[in-house]
């Protein structure tokens, strides 16, 4: 019975082995073209990956041939679409995220056929017409027995690489021709989160004051102990270490420490007692705005569905880099979002809220620095991380906040000679080599320590002398990333009941 199936299905195997090798070669390949690597391991490493990808594909292909009608319908617009990818990915190296999908729906027609070409167009008209041979020698050479087999094999490649080995669930969601999928999924999951009900702060916010600009810099992955300026010795902050209006917060705890928990947590009134409300409640945002504050959230990362609805209660929403993801490996730079603060700032509105989502110190550490602030070396050569010392590690890390100095430098430049208050918060720490530990792919205790600063211009000083001296005094005080939520409604004068002074950080204490 094995053998009859086999020798049956022999023509169908060898187009299925075909497609599966040319998607590969074709299309996943191209998302892999530019990643680091230093040595015979780390190519096998990426060549083994693209192999599960590959063998990924086969079952999808696999599953969508059972049926010729579904092929027929399927096939030809999968290639396509994957052929449309293919081009932007090697001409403007962007991939395909849910914030790609929104700018096109946004965007209108005349915006988005300036990106149409005449080699786009004619590499479309090419992968119609091989996807119509392939098709025709499904419908004419291609006789299916025993279609449950086929259907059985094709799931269970699917769960085993989709679904039973977690460590291949990002690879292989992240490229084609799975990422299809997995973006619109993930575009459909956000935008019913954003039309959520959450009606949360039913009693008004209020602001005596005139003029205010406030700014929140989410930073990534930054622990307190590599800043200059909290005693590091690398000079990581030499901008920030000079300037006295600077005042760190080095003991600051996050209780949840990677960036899709972090977020929702930092913006509203989620503890550790009710940490459901990140994902019942609005944020801060809401009453920034009821007290008449313009709001506006820069983002340099992409959306994700646990923070995606706090971005969309601003007035205005910019995603700066909406075609990078983890698996670009070329420059992706916080100083990308100057142009768009910029703009914010020149907004004729008198009080001004500003969150700025800043790509930081994430992994790959060599894409967030410009060459220019290639300090410390030697830096890190492979995306395989075992490939990497730990010295070159530290160093490639230590160069991202080098950059991020500049960058916080460069924002508090445009607000000193306004009324203004920054705040800086990293989502999580980040591990460096603590019993061979790197990054935040674990739960470790290294990435419960932020970063976290905060700033003030003389006009601000001037209008809230009072506020200042608590706010240096309190500085060495421990507090938890709870403390955001309540201290920067504190730092904008904004009266409401939700807000509680005993969390601020402005709040005078014993």
């Amino acid at each position: 019975m094995k053998n009859t199936f086999f020798i049956s299905n022999v023509k169908l195997y060898l187009l299925i082995v075909f497609i599966a090798f040319f998607y590969g070669l074709v299309f996943t390949f191209s998302e892999f073209v530019g990643s680091p690597f230093n040595s015979i391991k780390d190519l096998i490493v990426l060549s083994m990956q693209w192999g599960v990808i590959v063998f990924a594909t086969f079952g999808l292909i696999n599953l969508l041939i059972i049926n010729r009608y579904i092929f027929s319908f399927a096939f030809p617009i999968l290639t396509l679409i994957c052929t449309i990818l293919t081009y932007f990915r090697y001409t403007a190296n962007i991939s395909l995220t849910p914030m790609i999908i929104d700018l096109a729906f946004i965007n209108d027609a005349r915006t988005c056929m300036e990106v149409v070409s005449f080699q786009l167009i004619l590499w479309c008209i090419l992968s119609l017409i091989f996807s119509f041979i392939i098709v025709y020698y499904r419908w004419k050479y291609i006789k299916l027995t025993c279609w449950y087999y086929h259907l059985i094999i094709s799931i269970l490649i699917i769960l085993l690489t989709n679904s039973f080995i977690p460590s291949l669930i990002r690879p292989i969601s992240e490229r084609m021709p799975y990422s299809v999928y997995y973006s619109v999924r993930r575009y459909i999951n956000e935008r019913a989160i954003i039309l959520e009900n959450r009606n949360t702060f039913i009693e008004k916010a209020e602001s005596s004051v005139d003029s205010l600009t406030v700014v929140l810099v989410i930073g990534e992955s930054l622990r307190y102990d590599h800043l200059q300026i909290n005693g590091y010795e690398r000079n990581t902050t030499p901008l920030l270490a000079r300037d006295s209006n600077v005042i760190s917060y080095s003991n600051v705890y996050t209780e949840p420490c990677f960036t899709h928990v972090s977020i929702p947590h930092i913006l509203t009134r989620a503890d550790s007692i009710n940490p459901e409300k990140a994902y019942e409640e609005q944020s801060f945002i809401t009453l920034f705005k009821q007290a008449g504050y313009h709001t506006a959230w820069l983002a340099n990362q992409e959306s994700v569905a646990t923070y995606v609805y706090f971005m969309n209660e601003c007035d205005t929403l910019i995603y700066v880099n909406g075609g990078k993801s983890l698996y670009i490996f070329d420059k992706w730079l916080d100083s990308d979002l100057l142009p768009f603060y910029d703009q914010e700032l020149n907004r004729s509105t008198q009080k001004k809220f500003i969150l700025l989502h800043t790509i930081g110190s994430h992994w790959w550490y060599n894409s967030h620095y410009s060459n220019d602030f290639e300090v410390f070396k030697p830096t890190i050569k492979s995306r395989v991380i075992s490939s990497n010392t730990k010295e070159e590690m530290i160093n490639s890390y230590d160069n991202t906040i080098l950059y991020t100095d500049y960058v916080l430098n460069e924002l508090i430049n445009r607000l000193r000679d306004k009324k203004a208050i920054l705040f800086y918060l990293s989502d999580h720490g980040e591990c460096l080599g603590e019993e061979g530990y790197f990054t935040h792919g674990v739960d470790r205790p290294e990435l419960h320590y932020p970063a976290c600063l905060i700033w003030y211009s003389p006009m601000y000083e001037k209008s809230f002398s009072d506020k200042v001296k608590i706010l240096k005094d309190n500085c060495k005080k421990h507090y938890r990333t709870d403390f955001l939520f309540h201290s920067i409604l504190d730092a904008a004068d904004i009266q409401t009941i939700y807000k509680d002074k005993s969390f601020s950080i402005f709040n005078k204490g014993e």
